[in-house]
């Protein structure tokens, strides 16, 4: 990018050329690369706050290819403006004597630039591509253009200061090398000349040239002061650039102490002590502020790259002035003599304490990432793109009685664990997910370690990191006992359809007997809507976690705070899960509890997007509802409705009567569809707790969700 200036470019204003100046090749290059920066970096941005917009990557890839498109001729037609301004005002108003000056001049002027612009490139954008020509459109594309022409401005003014500071320092070391050696000459002349004159012996021209060397030497004295003014400028600018590096340059002696010949100020800002204090260890040596357990290890660094005659670079610890750790990072090089003896040390020095202490919490989310994981009572599994298994949680290790091997290298295939007639279908879906397809949850059967067979269900979605698929993560969820209970009410019905095709025969002699046999199946009957119930509430449960664990693994990539919180709440979440599992209802002051933590994480994923208000009255707090009706509901609302900038889903709760209302706007999405098994378990689930029934209802362009609120009699006559 910087390879767009040249020093030989420092011309007057007024004798500035376009072409000479900025070459048209080199102006491609840098409008591309900053087009195309620019652009991934708005398409990674949407992709974090609103990822259903990549259900189609076409029209993703069309907006793209759209805005480098605008954003190019955008840059094509700011840039010349911003190198012109930028010209101009290191003219008239240099950055050293009118620094607040020219900011309020310099900056405004590059906003009001990309405003300029912004019209100028919407109205035929919005004629060619169809694109909108709202208000909210209009912002946009300005708040792009605008950081285009800052970013431009930022960059043609660093390479113009970078290229006049270095055809200075070249300007005045070759000055004083031709000053040095003129005076070098000249010494050597009078020397001649003065040689000359004694053998010759003539003491008037040996007078005249005794005087014609002191108005010599007083015009050398004259041009040494003045290339001691430009030394002393060029250590100035020398030690302004090293005050603006990102660590602290030094040189000091290899001894015990680490003896400071030469240490930047830049050390206050990482020590909070001066430099001077080290320098010959006026006040305190360097080594004393290392933290006593590291010393060794500097010391071992630096003698194995001296031996190997190669940089060194490593991290430890110094004590800063108020007492407290600050973690460095030293890159470096050791200097030998004539005789190959270590003598100096050169290098710089940087503060790298956030860096650590972020990742010092990483570890910590990823440790209680996986503390979590072990919590879960299903199997978690993470594979790689080939289906070695990477991860599994204790449940899973106790489920199929696998044993990790210790060397990283060996590999365990999650196909062993699977029946081989299921092979095939397991890699075709692990084929789908390396491909970034999304596939429905599907029935396997595993062996078990006794050698028995199960029948699971597995939820899976692939691992994108960088873009790229590595991988496979899911959840194992035993439905043997949901088999158990389909496989019994499958004879109950075949007991039942032989008895009524010999119902005409023995219908006198088998009354009694066909009465209890319908009680008994009624009785099954109602067993199964029981373990229904209990089968329908585990599904809930895997399927919440599953899509948590996605927004989790994202989060821990971007931010480690937020990841934090995200764990916490989620935490929260799943113990209110694993407590409520057995009990057919809750108190509706629990439900809001966990309908908060809920909606805490949606709105994570959602932003201000999402927003919900709640008008409750307290009595109402002790009413009853079944456990997890709210987060059905919830996702309900989330899943079938828009939710972005442009259309914001505002969910309101309320209760009127011995009735809670949850309702929503209706902003359907496009594609997909519903099978409705949501509601209708939240149906099933109140016909077994009482005769009440939930009523869903569209009106005024508005969905109305409506569940009773039970009361603590009525739910204990239902009990008994």
């Amino acid at each position: 990018m910087w390879s767009v200036f040249n020093p030989c470019h420092l011309i007057p204003l007024n004798e500035m050329k376009i072409n000479r100046m900025f070459p048209n090749s080199r102006l491609l290059k840098l409008l591309v690369f900053l087009s195309v920066g620019l652009q991934l970096i708005i398409v990674s941005q949407m992709y974090f706050f609103n990822n259903e917009l990549f259900d189609e990557p076409v029209q993703v890839v069309i907006r793209l290819l759209r805005g480098i498109i605008l954003t190019f001729i955008g840059g094509a037609i700011l840039v010349y403006p911003c190198l012109f301004l930028i010209r101009y005002l290191n003219q008239r108003i240099p950055w050293k004597r009118n620094a607040l000056k020219r900011f309020f001049i310099q900056f405004p002027l590059g906003i009001l630039g990309g405003l300029m612009v912004t019209p100028i490139i919407l109205l035929p954008a919005s004629y060619l591509f169809g694109l909108e020509s709202d208000l909210q459109t209009l912002i946009n594309n300005a708040y792009y253009l605008v950081v285009l022409a800052l970013f431009l401005m930022i960059i043609l003014e660093a390479r113009l200061y970078f290229d006049e500071s270095a055809g200075a320092r070249l300007a005045a070391q070759k000055l004083q090398q031709e000053l040095m050696k003129e005076a070098s000459d000249r010494a050597m002349f009078e020397a001649q000349m003065l040689l000359e004159e004694e053998k010759n012996r003539f003491a008037q021209k040996l007078i005249e040239q005794e005087k014609q060397l002191s108005r010599n030497l007083e015009v050398e004295i004259e041009k040494r002061e003045q290339i001691s003014l430009e030394l002393k400028e060029s250590r100035e600018q020398l030690q302004s650039i090293l005050s603006n590096l990102a660590g602290a340059a030094y040189r000091c002696w290899f001894d015990e102490e680490y003896t400071m010949k030469y240490l930047s100020e830049k050390i206050f800002d990482i020590s909070g002590y001066h430099a001077e204090d080290f320098i010959d260890n006026r006040t305190r040596s360097f080594d004393s502020i290392i933290h006593p357990g590291d010393r060794d290890l500097c010391r071992k660094n630096i003698m194995q790259a001296s031996l190997l005659k190669t940089h060194y670079e490593f991290e430890y610890r110094i004590i800063h002035h108020d007492g407290s750790t600050v973690w460095v990072s030293e890159n470096g090089k050791g200097i030998c003599n004539d005789e190959g003896i270590l003598t100096f040390l050169d290098g710089i020095i940087i503060d790298i304490t956030r860096r650590k202490e972020a990742e010092f919490a990483a570890a910590e989310s990823e440790r209680n990432f996986k503390e979590l994981m072990e919590l879960f009572p299903q199997p978690i599994f993470e594979l790689d793109i080939d289906g070695n298994i990477l991860f599994t949680n204790r449940s899973g290790k106790e489920f199929f009685g696998l044993v990790m091997p210790e060397n990283p290298e060996e590999k365990i295939s999650a196909l062993d664990f699977m029946v081989k007639e299921d092979v095939p279908r397991v890699q075709e879906n692990i084929k789908k997910s390396n491909q970034a397809i999304l596939s429905t949850p599907i029935e396997y059967t595993v062996k078990r370690p006794d050698g028995s067979r199960c029948p699971v269900m597995i939820y899976g979605s692939p691992i994108i990191r960088n873009d790229k698929v590595v991988g496979r993560r899911g959840i194992i969820i035993d439905i043997s006992e949901q088999k158990k209970y389909a496989e019994s009410l499958l004879n109950a019905k075949n007991e039942l359809e032989q008895i009524n095709n010999n119902l005409e025969q023995i219908v006198l002699k088998r009354t009694k007997e066909l009465t209890e046999i319908n009680t008994e199946l009624f009785k099954v009957q109602k067993e199964n809507l029981q373990s229904q119930f209990e089968v329908l509430k585990s599904q809930i449960n895997p399927h919440f976690m599953f899509n948590s664990l996605n927004v989790l693994s994202g989060l821990i990539n971007t931010d480690v705070a937020k990841a934090q919180l995200f764990i916490d709440e989620f935490s929260q979440i799943y113990r209110y899960v694993l407590e409520t599992i057995d009990q057919p209802v809750v108190s509706l002051n629990q439900e809001f509890d966990f309908m908060r933590s809920y909606l805490f994480l949606q709105q994570i994923r959602y932003g201000e997007s999402l927003t919900y208000s709640v008008d409750i009255v307290a009595e109402q707090l002790q009413l009853l509802v079944p456990p997890l009706s709210l987060q059905v509901l919830l996702e309900n609302a989330m899943k079938h409705n828009i939710v972005n900038e442009e259309k914001p889903l505002k969910i309101e709760i309320y209760s009127e009567g011995d009735f809670l209302f949850i309702k929503n706007p209706i902003q359907p999405k496009i594609s997909g569809t519903s099978t409705g098994l949501g509601l209708k378990n939240l149906i099933k689930r109140y016909a077994l707790i009482c005769k009440l029934e939930p009523i869903f209802k569209v009106e005024n362009n508005y969905y109305i969700a409506k569940i009773p609120l039970i009361k603590v009699e009525q739910d204990e006559r239902t009990n008994n």
